[in-house]
């Protein structure tokens, strides 16, 4: 909460402050504690196959390969963002910031994500093209 009290924003995860009842605003901001992020490696006990097997996946994909693993964090930063999952971006904003990135190519990562999800958000605007083009016909 003090993060986001320093950013200006409302603890709640809710964009428009004042939107929710301050008792729900209060519901929601129990659910994403950045001290949970510390706690990840915990969700193992439930099913720790599994979570040895995404291990095995999760780690070796973020080591430099053709691309540099500043390149791959960058990446992850961008996907945590158009994702909004805010323990991706409280992790991959400090993992970008030690590769040596700066808020302002994190800022070019976030424009390039939104630009691309809008044209997402766009082409799947041709479902409702053809769909249009049938029933009118």
């Amino acid at each position: 909460r003090a993060r986001t009290a320093a950013l200006g924003a409302s603890p709640a995860y809710c964009p428009w402050p004042g939107a929710l009842p301050s008792s729900e605003e209060n519901l929601m901001a129990s659910y994403f504690d950045d001290k949970d992020l510390a706690h990840f490696g915990d969700l193992k006990e439930h099913a720790p196959d599994l979570w040895d097997r995404f291990m095995q996946y999760y780690g070796p994909a973020f080591e430099p390969g053709l691309l540099s693993r500043r390149e791959k964090v960058l990446i992850g930063f961008a996907v945590a963002q158009s994702s909004q999952c805010p323990y991706c971006i409280d992790s991959y904003t400090q993992q970008a910031l030690e590769q040596g990135l700066t808020m302002k190519h994190l800022a070019e990562a976030m424009h390039a994500a939104a630009s691309l999800k809008a044209g997402i958000t766009l082409a799947h605007g041709l479902v409702a093209h053809n769909i249009d083009k049938k029933v009118s016909m």
